[in-house]
């Protein structure tokens, strides 16, 4: 196998809504009972996920799932709010309005919600609506990777690496793409092949590490010649 570029890959930004694992394969009728009966705002939030996307057993409506996350948010939901926020940045059913994104995000921020974070700082990063802050971004993917999302994790690697608003540092970018590509994250797990193959960031080479680390990113979806 030929030396890789050091340079790994690139990842986009993308708004990201999200539902709650605890209802992950749970049929429709029980999350609405739940829902209804319990007034439970995760459940609640996860119809309006359902809906948005349209998924687990409902077809994509809109103005139903906003339906559902605004009864979530009035019972404190930040996970929700950060939903509302991906609609108006994605422009789903509503009219695309990053200001009013940024808005929905900040609630989500200010409940702690890790996607709120991470949505938010992909905007300061790739200035979105907004003035771009790398340094905002910087701070805002970390309080979202510190809390497990592997996104965040994988993200925030990104910006070590290639030194996007802060220094170039390839062992703490080495630290967030173990994080993320642990949990899964196929771009994470091609960087960190990436940095075995080569003998980068404190590890000795390892090509075997490597050629495992790049067949789980391309079986992940990664496109690169390797996966060819």
């Amino acid at each position: 196998m030929k030396k890789m570029l050091t340079s790994g890959l690139l990842i986009l930004f993308f708004a990201c809504s999200v539902n709650a694992a605890k209802y992950d394969n749970v049929p429709y009728d029980e999350v609405l009972k739940i829902a209804t009966e319990q007034n439970d705002p995760v459940a609640l939030n996860e119809l309006g996920y359902r809906y948005l996307n349209g998924v687990d057993g409902v077809e994509k409506d809109y103005v139903k799932a906003r339906e559902w996350f605004d009864k979530a948010i009035a019972l404190g939901n930040g996970r929700a709010e950060s939903n509302v926020g991906t609609m108006y940045d994605k422009g789903n059913g509503v009219e695309q309005d990053y200001a009013k994104a940024k808005e929905w995000y900040e609630k989500g921020v200010a409940k702690n919600d890790m996607y709120a974070q991470l949505n938010l700082g992909g905007m300061y990063k790739e200035g979105r609506g907004v003035e771009k802050d790398l340094l905002k971004a910087k701070e805002l993917l970390e309080k979202s990777a510190e809390q497990g999302l592997s996104y965040a994790q994988s993200f925030l690697g990104d910006m070590y690496f290639f030194g996007q608003g802060i220094k170039k540092d390839a062992i703490k970018a080495r630290y967030w793409y173990e994080k993320a590509a642990e949990q899964g994250i196929p771009e994470a797990q091609f960087n960190l092949a990436v940095m075995y193959e080569n003998g980068m960031a404190g590890l000795k080479k390892d090509h075997n590490k490597a050629m495992d680390l790049f067949e789980k990113a391309c079986e992940g979806g990664v496109e690169h010649p390797i996966c060819q």
